[in-house]
Parts: C-alpha cells; sequence; structure tokens
C-alpha cells in the first residue's frame, strides 16, 4: 500500500452499509404486502376500503429464473397475508369494494425499469388497482410504485413503454378468484394464466403446421404476423399472406358473459359459415361468437374457437 492509499483510507470514512439482503419468498410477499398496504391508504375513499388487486413484480433475470418454481406458494400465501390485512381493517371501514373479480400477479424478469437498473436483489413491485391495458399501451397510468431513489411506496404516474421489454409470460403469471369471506378457498388456490379465457387452434396449410393461441386478455387483435406486431402481447399473429393485417378482434363482454367478433378485413371472415360483416377500425361491429365456433379467414385458415 502506498503512502496516497494509506492517507486515503485515513481520511475518508469507511464504508459500512449494509449489503443488499438476498431475495427470498419472504421479502417477495413483503413487497407486495407493503405495495398493498400503501394501496389502502392511497385509494380509500370515505366508508369505501379500496386497494390494488393487480401486480407486476420485475426481478432481475437470475432472481426470477431461481424463484420461479416457488411463485405458486409466494402468490398463494400473499394472498393469504392480504385477506388477513382485510380482515384487521374491516371494523375501520363499512365496505370492503375491490374493483376486481381476481387478485392478478405478474412476475417477469427485466434489467431496467424507468431509467434504473434491476441489481439480483432488487424486487420492483407495480399495483394498480384493475391491471394496466394488454398491448399498445396507454402512454401512462397511475401506479403504487417504490423507486430506488426514495424506497417508499407511492402513487405515481408510469410510463407503460418502460414495460415493453419486460417479459411478463404464462409461467410467470397467476390469477386468484377474489372471495369475499377473506380466505384462500380450494376454488381460489393461484392458477397459471396459461389456462386462459378461450383456446384457439389451427392450421397452417402453407407450412403444414399446428399451433394454438391461449386467449389471455379480454380483447385480442388477430392479424398477420409481421414485425410491427411482434411487440403486442395481445395479438394472434398468424404467418400467412391469407390473413390481413389486422383481420379481426374478439372480445369477452363482461356484462352480457360472451365472447364476440369484429372483421375489419377487405377479405371475408365466416363464422360457422356465418359472413361477418366488415367493420371501420374506428368503429367495430360486434357479433356473438359462439363456443367451439369455427373462424373461417379469407376462405383459407379455420380457427377453432373453445371458449370457457
Amino acid at each position: 500500500m502506498t503512502f496516497l492509499d494509506r492517507l486515503k483510507k485515513a481520511l475518508l470514512p469507511i464504508d459500512t452499509a449494509a449489503p443488499a439482503p438476498d431475495v427470498t419468498n419472504t421479502r417477495l410477499m413483503n413487497e407486495l404486502l407493503a405495495c398493498f398496504d400503501a394501496s389502502v391508504q392511497q385509494e380509500s375513499v370515505g366508508s369505501s376500503l379500496l386497494f390494488n388487486m393487480h401486480y407486476l413484480i420485475i426481478l432481475h433475470p437470475d432472481t426470477y429464473n431461481a424463484r420461479l418454481s416457488s411463485l405458486p406458494v409466494v402468490v398463494k400465501e400473499t394472498v393469504k397475508a392480504f385477506y388477513k390485512r382485510l380482515s384487521e381493517l374491516r371494523n375501520q371501514y363499512e365496505e370492503i369494494s375491490p374493483v376486481s373479480a381476481n387478485w392478478q400477479f405478474k412476475f417477469g424478469p427485466g434489467v431496467s425499469f424507468n431509467n434504473e437498473t434491476i441489481e439480483p436483489n432488487d424486487i420492483l413491485v407495480i399495483g394498480t388497482l384493475t391491471g394496466v391495458k394488454e398491448g399498445g399501451y396507454q402512454q401512462n397510468t397511475k401506479a403504487t410504485v417504490k423507486p430506488k431513489r426514495t424506497n417508499v411506496f407511492d402513487r405515481m404516474d408510469i410510463n407503460l413503454d418502460t414495460l415493453r421489454h419486460i417479459d411478463f409470460n404464462e409461467s410467470g403469471s397467476f390469477t386468484v378468484k377474489f372471495n369475499a369471506d377473506l380466505q384462500l378457498g380450494s376454488e381460489s388456490q393461484p392458477r397459471h394464466k396459461e389456462a386462459g379465457l378461450a383456446r384457439i387452434s389451427y392450421h397452417l396449410p402453407e407450412q403444414d403446421t399446428d399451433e394454438q393461441f391461449t386467449m389471455q386478455v379480454r380483447e385480442i387483435v388477430i392479424a398477420r404476423k409481421e414485425p410491427e406486431n411482434m411487440s403486442y402481447s395481445n395479438y394472434l399473429l398468424i404467418d400467412s399472406l391469407y390473413v390481413s393485417n389486422p383481420h379481426a378482434r374478439i372480445r369477452y363482454h363482461e356484462s352480457t358473459r360472451q365472447f364476440q367478433i369484429a372483421s375489419f378485413s377487405r377479405n371475408e371472415t365466416r363464422v360457422n359459415e356465418r359472413i361477418i360483416p366488415r367493420s371501420d377500425l374506428t368503429d367495430p361491429q360486434w357479433l356473438e361468437l359462439p363456443n367451439q365456433a369455427q373462424i373461417l379467414l379469407n376462405g383459407f385458415i379455420t380457427l377453432h374457437f373453445d371458449g370457457e
């Protein structure tokens, strides 16, 4: 050690900061619970108890892979902790007001968010009341987030373009039905989102391959597989020149509890041999889509629709 090194060591304070704790299942649950608690303070109004029900959790890729197999248990224990907290708060409010029928958790790997680096020991939780719009992200949304610079959960605008590089795939996505009895019943066990709302299978004659798509959100777009569509998670992309771009949309209508379809293609779209009229992109004409329906695109590609 040189004279200058010894002088520097003597003059500068020794860094005694504790290392960041490892990401454990308990830490994951506690971060989610802290986000939930912050949302109760920020969202509740008058006699109504409101709280976040949708959560995005971003972990460093190495941490994500290490934790992936235990995530179903983390989700189960987290929802149990949420119910315990709601039971404790029930006497302070006249009404518990869930704004969604389900708790939703999406875990994804990432190395950065909003100009902040995600380190292996970091846990980034983003909580919202009803979730963010899938695909074609809106510019901003209100969310409960704990930035590194403050280390405190707060309600703020986040730009959802910063989520485009995060792969919230099926293996890290879970849904738990909300139970008004505030208990995790057998019917409310976490299930992977791969179960979905509906499944669509089809055959591609050009490649002689069979494909399957899981409808995970309430509305999807059927379109030709093109580079500009690859970033949208709610697109069913079909690698065929016989499919228009876009060709159609399918949605689950919450109030009627029915699936519906609208067609935008100049080429013919049929459902069970019934021709679907072409709509303008800005003014879709929705028609009922029966369960086990056959959808024929341009007289060439047949989709088999299996709604749950």
